[in-house]
């Protein structure tokens, strides 16, 4: 019968372990056997599926597999596995059991149940088993056992000639545990070893990995043979090597070379020489062990070489083989041994003759070469012959009319060698050993210096070459070489370095400034040549009297950018100066500031202080202005004024809520107060929905002020605009600017505004063409995004503040933007609110103020006349209380009025001043990267506002009392991880329980009347989480019950209720006098 013990003894141990593991993981498949016959096949997987036949005849077994172990060796582990799932169905358990534990981590059998489930498994489960046991293989030395029987390994390096590269190592193996066997096919037995494979090698020995293991020595030279393996058979198709051309061994590239010669040096490793086998070899970095000896016969000389028969120049390694050792050559030896071995047979050659006349130069050139790498000789009456004098190299220079001819000498004690001339003075009785180090570096400078030879001369004449040698070449010959010139070369080679000073110039009271070039005893007449030459790049200017200006030097550098930046010819120049505009006085500044030799006069000392460190101005604050400014907007408002003076515009583009109109303002009143008696009027122009805003804050911060709105019909603005004597400062919009341009033309302002200036960005729209045509003494930007598409953008606002700075529209395209960052830098002044964090609140308020439009004015007029008659009547027959909710709900009207009239009114077809604000804020606010939260108490408001984004393609979060728990979660978590930009939100739904630090600007629609309402609001954008500044913008509609309900809000700090729902508390704690206020009865 089948059992255990007879598997165990039919099959070597390495291939019943395996067959066993193979067993366990359930490898064999479709296992089938005839009754009658005893006749059993089944598949077995591994790399692929094997087949498997088994034929049982009582006591006898026979078997055979489709794999190739099979096929070599008569077994292997697919049959073990298979004669042990057919035991298994046999019942044989009591004898399987009798398995030790060690040899398992699972039992072998289980009852049919658990073996029927197991059998049917997905075939995905099987895939993870098999991935485990492929993953479990890393490499040699997680795969090899450390425990099991060592295993001995003798190495073989044999040198092998190929005739495509020469010399080569191959290493070959034995291995074995009593007796070593020759490992027929290295390159196999190393992929064996890798896959955990047993290796056959005969009856009495096979490798198994479980048996067996290496010495970590060993399996480190294992896996760089297996490296070399893998990299030879990746390149073996497409390179030129495809060396390992034997199985029994393998190929040592000379990459890998080092390292494993290195590591084979510290095993046991046999070393082949010719016909000579060595036990072990000698690694060294030494010198050859061979001597040449240099001898005298008679009149000439013989270089005889004493060496061992055992040699071999491995080029492409760079190895010398000598008897048993390998003498590796550093990269100057290779060289050496290079010419040597193309010129000499190693082998064979014994001795060299030298002929009488050439032995100097082969004691100069070939002896030192050769100690470099072994020992060399010489014999008592050589050595007593052979002079050794330091070189000292002349150079004799002189000019001739148009050309410097120069004449080259080495001298060695007495004798003297011209290297031009084949006549030499020397001692012919002394073997003179020349520097040929040194006078190799000699004559690579000569040959770089373009010199040429007529057979008597060496000579230079054209200039570029003159200039080269004299500044370039003759300074490293000098080094090395004694220099003699004439008189007339004198001049060219000690002439001191002329350095370039420039002097910059402001005038007073003028809009120009100077730069003043000085070329020490430089002719005038010669500076704008000078210049020229610097622009067009050239290496020196030759002066009348021949000497030459080197111009690569740093301190030329400046010039050239300056007149290359601002296009300027060199005619330019008159007597060393250059008149410029005021407005390049930065730009020249930067450009030249790099040369040592600049100088300012005290002028245009303060301007560059005044414009690049406004911090350090001071210009008096406004006496009359009705705000304490923080310190960075001082800082903005000392800018304005240094701009101002100098009769500069800019542009204001700190981050939004930083208060650039607070800095514009306090500019404009510092102006008024100093010169109020005869100051032009100043004009702000800004969006139409912001005029409001303007005005009330002028009423704010500068009240002595008198201010003017440009409004009404055409014949109203053009009365309001005449009356200019009688105003400090006129304010309107964009597009009244543009109809009523014609008007202003008849004008000239001290200051122009330009708010939110991007709205000139293009300079062919109407608008912009309008404001470039006001006539005024300083322009300014206001812009927290000058730039929202392309540069041409900024060259527009430019054009309106500083015009002719920047170069005409098609030039200004060619410029970098390197190159304009540089110029518009001093004229751009930006901070980010994280910039000036520090001085910042946590949270900054700011209340913007719009206007009705036309048809929204009609109906609020209408309504309000409705309203204030009903509660005059009601308050003078004491019918007020009966009357209360009444006229409530009509205050509400009027607050839905200047929210959006269409909130009520069916079929309103007009637009909403505030509306119109709040999609400019969120323009604004999106192109700054800000992320907005809008409130209103009005869910039917929110969703207009809904319409008007969606219309612009912006789609927002969206929550009011009708939306679930779970999505008001959702949404603001998503929110947070920064999806979407805006998020509208109902008082009721979202003014509390809501976390949304993802937000950093918070516009309140519409106000209410509780103030503890709106800081829940505010407070879900300010709260923990919170990196950033919180900008909170109140909307007002100008002239309406809105700003009564805002300033009753500011007096009243007692808990009060929204009007706007009827029915809350807030109704009964209106006095009849608050009412009175609001609607003015």
């Amino acid at each position: 019968m089948l059992s255990i013990e007879i598997i165990k003894n039919m099959f070597p141990d390495s291939f019943y372990r395996r067959g066993l593991q193979y067993y366990h993981q359930f490898r064999v498949e479709q296992l089938s056997n005839s009754e009658k016959d005893g006749h059993w096949t089944a598949k077995v997987a591994g790399s692929k599926l094997y087949n498997v036949e088994v034929d049982i005849f009582e006591d006898e077994f026979f078997y055979n597999c489709t794999c190739s172990a099979y096929e070599e060796y008569q077994s292997c582990k697919h049959c073990v596995a298979v004669l042990l799932e057919i035991a298994n169905k046999l019942g044989e358990k009591s004898t399987v059991n009798k398995l030790k534990v060690s040899e398992t981590n699972t039992p072998l059998f289980s009852d049919g149940k658990e073996e029927q489930q197991i059998k049917s498994e997905d075939s995905l489960s099987q895939l993870s088993t098999n991935l485990i046991d492929l993953f479990a293989e890393d490499d040699f030395e997680s795969t090899t056992s450390t425990i099991g029987e060592p295993i001995k390994v003798e190495y073989s390096l044999k040198p092998d000639y190929n005739q495509a590269n020469g010399t080569l190592f191959t290493v070959e193996m034995k291995i074995g545990i009593e007796r070593l066997y020759v490992v027929k096919n290295l390159k196999e037995l190393l992929d064996y070893i890798e896959n955990k494979k047993e290796y056959y090698f005969s009856k009495s020995f096979s490798y198994d990995p479980y048996l067996h293991s290496f010495h970590k020595e060993d399996l480190e030279i294992f896996q760089l043979l297996a490296k070399i393996n893998k990299s030879e058979t990746f390149f073996n198709s497409r390179s030129a090597w495809n060396i390992s051309t034997k199985q029994k061994g393998i190929t040592l590239p000379p990459l890998f070379a080092d390292e494993l010669i290195s590591l084979l040096h510290e095993r046991n490793c046999k070393l082949q020489n010719g016909d000579e086998e060595f036990n072990h070899f000698k690694w060294t970095s030494e010198k050859l062990p061979f001597t040449f000896s240099l001898i005298q016969e008679e009149e000439n000389y013989l270089l005889e070489l004493q060496k061992s028969s055992l040699v071999e120049y491995m080029s492409k390694y760079g190895y010398m083989l000598v008897d048993n050792a390998v003498y590796k050559l550093s990269d100057q030896q290779q060289q050496v041994m290079h010419r040597i071995n193309n010129s000499i047979d190693l082998e064979s050659t014994t001795a060299i003759p030298i002929k009488q006349e050439d032995i100097g130069l082969f004691l100069s050139h070939v002896v030192p070469s050769l100690e470099m790498i072994c020992n060399v000789e010489m014999s008592p009456e050589v050595r007593s012959s052979i002079t050794n004098p330091p070189l000292v190299a002349k150079l004799f220079l002189e000019i001739d009319i148009v050309r410097i001819t120069a004449k080259l000498e080495y001298h060695y004690g007495e004798d003297i060698i011209l290297p031009f001339n084949e006549e030499n003075i020397s001692n012919q009785e002394q073997i003179l050993i020349r520097d040929v180090k040194k006078e190799r570096k000699i004559m690579k400078l000569i040959e770089l210096s373009s010199f040429k030879f007529n057979g008597v001369d060496l000579y230079l004449e054209d200039d570029d070459d003159i200039f080269t040698f004299l500044y370039d070449i003759l300074p490293k010959l000098e080094k090395i070489v004694s220099v003699f010139s004439t008189g007339e070369v004198s001049p060219l080679l000690n002439r001191e370095q002329i350095k370039p000073e420039i002097q910059l110039d402001l005038q007073t009271n003028a809009n120009y400034f100077e730069v003043n070039f000085d070329f020490t005893d430089v002719n005038q007449n010669d500076i704008q040549q000078i210049i020229k030459s610097i622009i067009e790049k050239k290496r020196y200017y030759r002066l009348q009297d021949g000497s030459y200006i080197p111009l690569e030097e740093d301190t030329f550098h400046p010039i050239g950018d300056l007149f290359r930046e601002l296009n300027i010819a060199p005619e330019a120049v008159n007597s060393g100066k250059l008149t410029l505009p005021n407005y390049r006085s930065l730009q020249v500044e930067e450009l030249v500031s790099r040369n040592r030799g600049v100088h300012y006069n005290k002028a245009f000392e303060k301007l560059i202080a005044d414009i690049k460190k406004p911090s350090k101005s001071n210009y008096p604050l406004p006496k009359t202005l009705n705000a304490d400014l923080r310190d960075y907007q001082i800082v903005g408002y000392q800018w304005l004024r240094g701009l101002s003076y100098y009769h500069f515009g800019g542009i204001l583009a700190d981050d939004m809520g930083l208060g650039k109109t607070l800095q514009a303002i306090a500019f404009l009143l510092a102006k008024w107060e100093e010169n109020s008696a005869s100051a032009q009027p100043s004009l702000v122009v800004s969006p139409a929905s912001l005029v409001y805003n303007w005005q009330n804050e002028f009423k704010k911060f500068a009240p002595n002020l008198k201010v003017k709105v440009i409004q009404g019909s055409k014949s109203e603005r053009e009365n309001l605009i005449n009356d200019i004597e009688n105003c400090d400062v006129l304010i309107t919009s964009y597009p009244l600017v543009r109809q009523d341009f014609d008007l202003y033309n008849e004008h000239e302002f001290s200051t122009l505004i330009l708010d939110e200036a991007q709205a000139i960005k293009n300079h062919m729209t109407k608008t912009a063409r309008a404001i470039k045509t006001i006539r005024k003494s300083n322009c300014f930007a206001l812009s927290g995004t000058p730039i929202e598409n392309s540069l041409d953008e900024l060259w527009s606002i430019f054009d309106a503040i500083l015009p002719g700075f920047f170069p005409n529209k098609k030039t200004f395209g060619s410029l970098s933007q390197q190159q304009i960052s540089r110029m518009s830098r001093p004229f751009i002044l930006r901070r980010l609110k994280k910039d000036v964090l520090k001085e910042l609140p946590d949270k900054i308020e700011t209340v913007h103020t719009s206007e009705l439009t036309k048809e929204q004015k009609e109906l609020y007029l209408g309504y309000l006349e409705k309203i204030q008659s009903e509660a005059a009547l009601a308050m003078s027959t004491n019918g007020f209380q009966k009357n209360r909710m009444k006229i409530l709900a009509g205050l509400t009207r009027l607050r839905q009025l200047c929210c959006h009239p269409s909130l009520f009114i069916e079929n309103y077809e007009g637009e909403s001043g505030k509306m119109n604000q709040l999609l400019d804020m969120v323009d604004n606010a999106l192109e700054n990267k800000q992320r907005i939260l809008i409130f209103s108490q009005f869910s039917s408001m929110l969703k207009i506002i809904h319409t008007q984004l969606s219309n612009k393609g912006i789609e927002p979060f969206y929550l009011d009392g009708n939306t679930p728990s779970s999505k008001r979660v959702e949404f603001a978590e998503r929110f947070n991880n920064g999806e979407k930009e805006i998020f509208l939100i109902s008082l009721k739904a979202g003014g509390t329980g809501l976390n949304l630090p993802g937000a950093d600007t918070v516009i309140l629609y519409d106000l209410w009347w509780n103030p503890a309402v709106e800081e829940q609001a505010t407070g879900r954008a300010h709260r923990m989480g919170q990196k950033k500044v919180v900008q909170v913008f109140r909307l007002i509609t100008n002239g309406t019950i809105e700003e009564k309900i805002f300033s009753l809000q500011q007096k009243k700090k007692e808990l009060i209720e929204n009007i706007i729902h009827p029915g809350e508390t807030m109704f009964s704690s209106l006095t009849e006098q608050e009412i009175r206020e609001l609607l003015s009865v």
